[in-house]
């Protein structure tokens, strides 16, 4: 019956839940300060590329 669906589809959840291998406090304190730095670097990168790239075709394009 499709009342049941819904209770066994919880059950599985439950259960797989279980078996989930969650990372320690540490380990996802590191993790978020490598994804936080990474992200700082390509920010800073993209910047400045953006900043030679339009220099060169202001160059370009102003002459």
């Amino acid at each position: 019956m499709w009342m049941n669906k819904p209770k066994e589809f919880l059950a599985d959840v439950q259960k797989e839940m279980k078996k989930v291998n969650w990372p320690e406090r540490e380990s996802l304190m590191n993790s978020t300060f490598v994804v936080i730095v990474i992200s700082a670097l390509f920010t800073v990168f993209i910047y400045f590329a953006d900043v030679i790239i339009s220099s060169i075709l202001n160059l370009l394009y102003v002459n």
